[in-house]
């Protein structure tokens, strides 16, 4: 779905709420809905970055609110921002786009970071959705038209992957939840589950296997042209032929090339952490 389609489907002038939206994913996602036209809510922990992104977004034309919270924390009052944010515009696009990994046995997973990674990339991704979900369908009813949940999961969360197996099962809750909601909500809501591979990120730097990492901004446009046509989408064709590959691969070749490939970006990330 093109831009100007996007547009006419959930509302031209419409807003968008995009969670960690300062960099990587989060910011192509931003990028893309505001040069179709789409108002933004942009929700991150650093206010400076937010700061930045507002006016390079504003320079786009469209109007930009900024949230700086730490949605790791599941305090009412984070999610209550969220809510004050959008509570009086026309909230028609909720993209979660939170996550956070490690490469590392889950024995040698440190156990702060083991509660972080549930509370990031479960936690954040389920209150947001619930606390946003009523402004959603409000919009439906109101105007007639779609709205629309892109919940960011990944690859890792279709297949058994050794070495972030904490990160996979966290990104299987996120197509069991998202999947229900799309017949739910059938006759108001487009949702994608949304399962890419490998981008040129912050949190993927020194680790990318180049045959398959993309630029965030073709992975976000990718799932934006699909948003309203599928569920499930890996997003860009390199993404869809990996998940190809990785399907037809005998388990045990795939769990012991998947395991080295974790344990070695396991090295780069411990040596970026000295």
């Amino acid at each position: 779905m093109n831009g100007e389609h996007l547009a006419e489907r959930f509302g031209p002038g419409s807003w968008a709420l995009i969670t960690a939206a300062s960099d990587g994913l989060g910011k192509a996602f931003a990028q893309d809905l505001a040069r179709y036209g789409f108002n933004l809510i942009l929700v991150s922990r650093t206010q400076s970055k937010l700061d930045r992104l507002k006016d390079e977004m504003q320079a786009l034309g469209v109007q930009v609110r900024t949230v700086a919270a730490d949605l790791s924390n599941t305090a009412p009052q984070t999610y209550e921002s969220l809510v004050a944010a959008a509570q009086d515009v026309d909230l028609s696009v909720l993209i979660n786009c939170v996550g956070t990994t490690v490469h590392r046995r889950y024995g040698d997973v440190p156990p702060k970071t083991l509660r972080r990674l549930v509370a990031v990339n479960v936690s954040t991704t389920a209150i947001v959705t619930y606390t946003l979900l009523p402004l959603l369908l409000r919009h439906a009813a109101s105007t007639g038209r779609r709205a629309a949940l892109l919940n960011v999961g990944s690859i890792v969360g279709r297949f058994y992957w050794p070495g972030t197996q904490l990160y996979g099962a966290c990104k299987a809750f996120i197509d069991h939840l998202s999947i229900p909601l799309a017949y739910e909500y059938r006759d108001q809501l487009d949702v994608l589950s949304f399962q890419p591979t490998v981008m040129a990120t912050a949190m993927a730097a020194g680790t990318e296997p180049a045959a398959i990492t993309i630029a965030p901004q073709q992975a976000a446009h990718a799932a934006l042209s699909q948003l309203g046509h599928v569920l499930t989408s890996h997003g860009h064709w390199r993404h869809g032929l990996a998940a190809a590959f990785l399907t037809v691969l005998p388990r045990e070749i795939r769990n012991a090339l998947l395991l080295k490939q974790a344990l070695a970006m396991g090295q780069v990330e411990l040596a970026r952490s000295e």
